[in-house]
């Protein structure tokens, strides 16, 4: 039974991905199991990106006439309902339409609604009845409430004063009875910079929602609507492939919708949708005039359920879906959630597979001579750029534009390759500096061609720290060995580093070097010793410090303090237990509100101003921070203070720095941008004497220091 079970467990996943395939190429099309019920054309709300509002009330199909429509053989297999309008509770009798469903599919498992609340009192009325009806047949129930931003936003978004507050109190409500009650965010042009105060919201009130990108779509009149639908700039784009990540990241716990998330991110990139779509076999939409449509966003009706049969007139009409299929679908970047398609399990596979060769206790064997290198179209210079490309901060980006910079000095033009985590953080990050590269998915096979094609292999700045990315240089350098390659430490610190096993492989690193420039005189004394001094260590400062040159020029000053903060984190503080460390970090924010405050009325500044080195979720996106920080440290300030809800570049944070006042330095290249332009700055060492005093040191810079014990000291008890 053991060897036989062996087996089972090995043959496990290749019956999986045999089993999606069958039932997705060759498998029976099953009949509908949900309806979409659009329960009047009509709405109260005005929402920038949907002409519903202006309809006209017409006919709508009774009750009597909806159960007469869903008696048809079509919809046997039904097991959940979703009653849509229009706004659905401007219906009287919208009980009854909920009652004529369950009468009629014998098999229905679940009904729920969608509203947008704007009349609170009619909407909790009706709704109350809908959940007495469902309650009397034992039917399951839910609700999903349109917010689609914080207070006035959201307002604005749907054209009606004090939405905001009527939908938040219909949710209140149907919470206190003990409904489980969603929210729904549609994003378009209107609110894309303000859904992420949304999400703050959400996560302090621990209340959950869903996130969609507007889409044109046919029952919503919106195709004139191409002003906020799908009409984003380069800098709105960005934006959202930060915020849904950070939604799959840290608020989206089901595997489903996180990987409608990830298809949404890949439709911004340009690329295609790659979650499937359930209309495509197991759904259908019947309109409010009794006509059916394969798909709400982009399908024709094909009939009407009163006037011929709902089966013949699905099963018909095969050319009009198989139209939506080949116009529509690849683009579409509505939220509608399914099942793991073959083409999604396949990619899973293989960056599972890909993944899993490049960890840090991996062997080659021989698969890497399996993959050809990249064809080459000129005899230059080739470098291929890796490390915690993908999570860039703007020091990061910084770094790599003083890298090329110095490259393209030595050796005139060249080819690059940068490594990436995620590649659509670093494809933005060269558009930012104006850098022509070709981007590497780390996690691909493109990584070993990457490592065959170059000349160089370099790991570009950023600390050798306590990551298991770390696998990504070593498994570079340990190629770029095997073939000869030139392999470069370029300006890195080395440390934090607690981990034995990360220890580790930084001396491993270390000995498959040609070539170790550290950025700091104790990262040159820890190579040294870990090289057993075989090998020169060159102290060449931090790489960024190169382009940061190029960038130092007088602005006008603004009397404002400019804040670079960032959230403190346990890796920097593991000498302490881990209670002990946030009772310590709680004293330590305390001591920088107080800091900052005494330092905005010492100098009479008209704005305290938080700015953000790092946008991206990994990492932590200081935008985050800022909001915490500001609600709980500065809510009765008299000087006012913002912050920046909008993306950080290297440029705009060189002006900033250049015009403030003074610059308040926390994250560890706040602190480079800031001596190297010159400008007034004092910095907060949350490395506990670690990258940030090392910097200070060599740059003879200590008389702006202040340590963590410093800040709690002097400033926490005020």
């Amino acid at each position: 039974m053991g060897l036989i079970n062996k087996i089972k467990n090995r043959l496990r996943p290749f019956y999986k991905v045999y089993k999606v395939w069958w039932s997705e190429k060759v498998g029976k099309k099953n009949l509908p199991e949900v309806i979409n019920f659009n329960a009047n054309d009509i709405c109260n709300s005005k929402c920038t990106m949907c002409n519903i509002w202006q309809q006209k009330q017409d006919n709508e199909i009774t009750s009597e006439q909806f159960q007469a429509i869903l008696k048809d053989p079509l919809y046997q297999n039904v097991k959940h309902i979703g009653i849509t309008g229009g706004e659905p509770t401007l219906r009287e009798d919208l009980h009854l339409l909920y009652e004529a469903a369950i009468k009629a599919l014998p098999n229905i498992q679940g009904l729920s609604i969608i509203t947008n609340a704007i009349q609170k009192d009619q909407v909790i009325e009706r709704i109350e009845k809908v959940i007495e009806t469902c309650k009397a047949y034992n039917k399951q129930f839910s609700m999903m409430v349109s917010l689609d931003g914080y207070g006035k936003v959201h307002d604005e978004v749907r054209g009606r004063s004090g939405n905001f507050e009527t939908a938040m109190a219909v949710i209140a409500y149907f919470k206190a009875k003990g409904l489980t009650v969603a929210t729904g965010t549609t994003i378009s042009k209107t609110n894309v910079w303000d859904v992420e105060e949304l999400l703050h919201f959400f996560q302090k009130t621990e209340h959950y929602g869903r996130f969609r990108i507007a889409e044109f779509i046919k029952r919503l009149y919106n195709e004139d609507r191409n002003n906020v639908i799908r009409n984003f700039d380069d800098d709105e784009i960005y934006q959202l492939q930060l915020f849904f990540f950070k939604l799959i990241s840290t608020y989206e716990k089901d595997p489903t919708y996180q990987r409608t998330y990830k298809s949404i991110i890949n439709i911004l990139s340009g690329g295609k949708r790659l979650i499937g779509c359930p209309y495509h076999s197991d759904g259908i939409v019947v309109s409010s005039r009794g006509e059916l449509a394969y798909c709400a966003p982009k399908s024709n009706f094909i009939g009407n359920g009163l006037e011929e049969s709902s089966l013949h007139l699905y099963q018909t009409n095969g050319k009009e879906k198989e139209r939506i299929k080949k116009e529509n679908c690849e683009s579409c970047i509505h939220d509608y959630h399914y099942k793991e398609t073959f083409n999604e399990l396949k990619a899973r596979i293989r960056t599972m597979f890909w993944t899993r060769l490049y960890q840090i206790d991996s062997k080659w064997k021989s698969i890497h001579r399996l993959v050809k290198p990249f064809d080459k179209t000129n005899n230059y210079k080739t470098a291929f750029i890796v490390g915690w490309y993908g999570t860039e901060t703007v020091g990061d980006k910084a770094i790599l534009a003083g890298i090329v910079h110095e490259l393209t000095e030595k050796f005139g033009k060249i080819n690059l390759y940068i490594g990436s985590l995620y590649p659509f953080i670093t494809q933005r990050t060269i558009r930012e500096l104006n850098i022509t590269a070709k981007v590497i998915d780390v996690w691909e096979k493109d990584f070993i061609a990457a490592c065959k094609s170059s000349d160089l292999i370099i790991m570009g700045g950023g600390p050798l720290m306590d990551l298991e990315v770390l696998s990504v240089p070593l498994k570079a350098f340990q190629l770029g060995k095997i073939y000869n390659k030139t392999n470069i430490i370029y300006g890195c610190g080395i440390g934090p580093l607690y981990n034995e096993r990360y220890q580790n492989t930084v001396k491993k690193i270390l000995s498959l070097s040609d070539e170790i420039m550290v950025r700091d005189a104790k990262s040159k004394l820890t190579a040294v010793e870990w090289t057993n001094h075989s090998k020169p260590v060159k102290l060449s400062g931090d790489p960024s410090k190169v382009y940061l040159k190029s960038l130092h020029q007088q602005f006008p000053q603004r009397n404002i303090i400019s804040c670079y903060l960032r959230d403190w984190t346990y890796e920097y503080c593991r000498d302490l237990s881990y209670e002990d460390f946030l009772a310590k970090k709680q004293e330590l924010e305390l001591g920088i509100a107080n800091l900052i405050k005494h330092k905005a009325l010492e100098m009479q500044v008209d704005e305290i101003r938080l700015e953000h080195m790092h946008n991206f979720v990994i990492g932590n996106d200081d935008r985050d921070f800022s909001r915490y920080f500001m609600e709980k440290y500065f809510d009765d300030f008299e000087i006012p203070i913002t912050y920046n809800k909008y993306l950080s570049t290297v440029i705009s944070i060189s002006e900033s720095m250049q015009s403030s006042k003074l610059n308040v330095c926390m994250r560890f290249h706040s602190v480079v941008f800031a001596h190297s332009f010159n400008t007034n700055f004092v910095a907060v060492d949350y490395t506990k004497g670690g990258k940030i005093k090392n910097y200070l040191v060599d740059e003879n810079q200590m008389n702006n220091y202040l340590s963590v014990d410093d800040i709690i000291n002097n400033y926490a008890n005020e």
